[in-house]
């Protein structure tokens, strides 16, 4: 009776060893299945990001481009003679303000006059 008590406890033991085995298995398996999940989110968030980056920089290439027409008008309000200081100096002021806007959307003036681009 009592050996087959000890076989019994020896089966339940091996039994539990190979249990607890198989859930370290599967705990190794969802660790590394969250590391991957995790990379992969990284990735992703990267990705978006990229992604918004470009976008945002297209849109702006888009309304500066649609503004430079404005740009060269305004440009040649300030330097068209008037005898009206007052319409001068408020052309002169838009301009100056419609420049620093731009200037803080990265807009850089290029020189290109006898230049090589």
């Amino acid at each position: 009776m009592e050996e087959e008590k000890e076989n019994v406890e020896k089966e339940t033991e091996y039994d539990l060893k190979k249990e607890l085995a198989n859930k370290q298995l599967e705990l190794d398996e969802m660790q590394e299945r969250l590391k991957r999940i995790m990379a992969e989110f990284d990735n992703y968030k990267k990705r978006e990001t990229k992604e918004k980056q470009n976008l945002y920089n297209f849109l702006l290439a888009d309304i500066v481009k649609s503004l430079l027409p404005v740009v060269d008008n305004l440009e040649k309000a300030v330097n068209a003679e008037t005898e009206d200081k007052t319409y001068k100096e408020g052309i002169e002021l838009v301009y100056k303000k419609f420049m620093d806007i731009i200037s803080n959307m990265g807009v850089e003036r290029i020189e290109t006059i006898r230049k090589n681009f």
